[in-house]
């Protein structure tokens, strides 16, 4: 009767252990993720900052609201987004890097201290799945290219990212 007793214990404490919810929610996860060259690039806990537009200067450049998304892998690799809007608040949409403001940087210093650019890519898009006051969530693929010209053009394939995002004035 004891051996039964305790069985049955067991396995109500596993089945209620079994159907406690998962602390670690996939959702919460943050990254940007990239194949390049069939390299995996990964970084964790990128941070994405919005800055309002500052219209008492006479700096045309700044007149927008834009979004930085940066985030740094394991190997030194920095990966930054940059993003504009004609308005707040920034949408679920694609912006293509032929737009004024969109555009993505990758610092390649794990191999031979390369910068990559989307500038200049025709086929180049950042598409944000979704945003909200806390997170911002999406997809990116394209051509980069060498920043100083040397080298021929570089795929991004299979690129997503998820960030928490904070939102700052000028």
């Amino acid at each position: 009767m004891r051996i039964l007793v305790t069985v049955l214990l067991s396995a109500i404490v596993l089945l209620g252990t079994s159907c406690d919810k998962d602390k670690n929610d996939s959702r919460q996860r943050r990254f940007i993720s990239l194949k390049l060259d069939n390299r995996v690039y990964l970084s964790e806990n990128p941070k994405g900052i919005i800055t309002l537009p500052n219209l008492t200067d006479e700096n045309p450049d700044n007149d927008y609201p834009t979004m930085e998304i940066t985030g740094q892998s394991y190997n030194g690799d920095v990966i930054t987004f940059t993003l504009a809007t004609a308005s707040m608040p920034f949408k679920p949409g694609v912006y293509a890097a032929t737009q004024k403001g969109n555009g993505m940087l990758i610092s390649l210093n794990s191999t031979y201290y390369t910068n990559l650019t989307s500038a200049g890519s025709t086929d180049f898009v950042i598409t944000i799945t979704s945003i909200d006051n806390q997170a911002v969530e999406g997809t990116f693929s394209g051509t980069l290219k060498d920043a100083t010209g040397v080298g021929g053009p570089r795929i991004t394939k299979d690129g997503a990212f998820r960030a928490s995002v904070t939102q700052q004035g000028q």
